[in-house]
């Protein structure tokens, strides 16, 4: 399988692992490309340009390929397009909407404006429907298959979703520690424990799309 993987990092220490720390523990767990993540609430942005350069020049020595993005985390749905272009304006490679997930109170709508924005990857997005999956496809905005645990409620419905509209469909844990970080021969095992799809073949549609994103990513 490809090895992209979103982590969460952090500007605090306390809170989250720092860009050394995680591409050491990327590298490590055997992961080969990684998107280093800061999560972000409002409108501020001004963070970016130094984590990115950070990543760019920690990843060259790291044995890991790295990309920095933002999280937007509990934004209002009609202000998650301008901030999506907000935090691409401000060089963030990789744009993430926290999702509505099973486990938090993520307001309604959430997933579906993410879309219409063109956000790279929905984490976590819950029992996203017919509708918003439709979309997602549609528009090329994938959808994360977690390994973390309070997270991962759905990920089979999130999968069985991305199987039957075309979504795309990459793996990411939310890792803020090295703890949390899922290794490359661990993956293979989560895939199959949610795999119940006999007539697809799940890694493989993983594979491909995470090749995929890597390869835009990258073009950026």
């Amino acid at each position: 399988m490809t090895d992209f993987h979103i982590m969460l990092g952090s500007r605090a220490a306390e809170d989250g692992l720092g860009v050394s720390s995680a591409l050491r523990y990327a590298s490590l767990a055997g992961l080969r490309f990684v998107g280093l993540v800061q999560s972000c609430e409002g409108a501020d942005f001004s963070f970016v340009a130094s984590l990115a350069e950070e990543v760019r020049r920690c990843s060259l020595y790291a044995n890991v390929e790295a990309v920095a993005g933002v999280e937007l985390r509990h934004v209002p749905p009609a202000l998650i397009p301008s901030f999506v272009q907000q935090a691409r304006d401000a060089g963030a490679s990789l744009v993430l909407v926290y999702g509505e997930t099973l486990c938090d109170q993520v307001e309604e709508g959430t997933n579906f404006a993410a879309i219409e924005a063109g956000a790279d990857i929905i984490t976590h997005p819950g029992l996203i429907d017919a509708k918003a999956a439709a979309y997602a496809a549609e528009k090329g905005v994938a959808l994360e298959l977690t390994s973390c645990p309070r997270h991962a409620f759905a990920n089979a419905h999130t999968a069985a979703m991305a199987l039957r509209f075309g979504c795309p469909l990459v793996r990411g844990s939310a890792a803020t520690c090295a703890g949390e970080i899922t290794t490359r021969a661990r993956w293979p095992f989560l895939v199959k424990g949610m795999d119940v799809f006999e007539e697809y073949n799940l890694p493989e549609y993983l594979k491909k799309n995470e090749e995929m994103l890597i390869r835009k990513l990258m073009g950026r």
